[in-house]
């Protein structure tokens, strides 16, 4: 009997068919053989790039695209150690002051939020008031006539009729300001017209020459309860920003 041998398109005999199958054996276990290789070709290639993969995923980045930043160590409570106050940036006034242009020419720094009061001219100058919401604080400039800072506060202590309390705490002093002359009276008094009844006042007068030649005043009140500090600061920032009209001056 013969059969049709569908691989090589022919008809052959019953031996022969013996000797096809027996290489059809051979050629399905060899096939069998090289797909396992395949297999275990193509997994161990997965797993090789798994693990480069992974590998690069691990590697560091190119240091170029980290920004570092050093912080300072910090303490027990959480701050950083050697920490200070900000200091203000330059050319603008300590807080809580603001730097102010009054309509009268002048510049100087006031503390934020008082409010400015002209009073009526005596002689021929204006008296500028700044003053504190409650009206307890207060910081007075004009222009002075008399001949030197101290002649002015001299004939203001000669002719002048001195407020309820007034007790002078210092002999009138002469001061130097960068090269110009100056002088100051510190004292306190009890009462002043039309202010607030606080107890007792604390009061700096200040009078210097400006670097336009023209003498001025700064006077600057407050409560003497609660020290006398406040007052020292308001005064020694005022006189830093001070600049008289029609001139530029510098930043302190």
């Amino acid at each position: 009997m013969r059969i049709f041998d569908a691989d090589r398109q022919e008809w052959v005999g019953h031996e022969q068919e013996r000797r096809i199958a027996a290489l059809h054996d051979r050629d399905a276990t060899r096939q069998g053989k090289a797909l396992r290789g395949v297999v275990t070709v193509l997994a161990l290639c997965g797993l090789g790039f798994g693990g480069w993969a992974l590998g690069w995923k691990d590697e560091p980045r190119p240091t170029g695209y980290l920004a570092v930043v050093d912080r300072p160590a910090q303490s027990a409570d959480g701050k950083a150690e050697g920490d200070t106050a900000a200091p203000s940036p330059a050319g603008v006034p300590p807080a809580p002051y603001e730097e102010v242009f009054d309509e009268e020419g002048f510049r100087l720094a006031v503390p934020r939020g008082w409010v400015r009061q002209l009073v009526e001219p005596t002689e021929d100058f204006n008296v500028v008031n700044y003053r504190s919401p409650k009206g307890d604080r207060r910081l007075q400039v004009y222009r002075v006539s008399e001949p030197s800072p101290y002649d002015s506060l001299r004939t203001w202590l000669d002719e002048t009729s001195m407020p309820v309390g007034f007790d002078q705490l210092a002999p009138l002093e002469r001061m130097d300001d960068e090269g110009r002359p100056a002088a100051r009276l510190e004292y306190v008094a009890d009462t002043f017209k039309d202010e607030p009844d606080i107890g007792t006042w604390h009061v700096i007068d200040h009078r210097f020459e400006s670097v336009d030649g023209e003498l001025y005043a700064l006077a600057v009140y407050g409560s003497d309860a609660d020290g006398r500090d406040d007052e020292e600061e308001l005064m020694a920032t005022a006189l830093s920003w001070f600049c008289p009209p029609d001139e530029i001056c510098p930043a302190p």
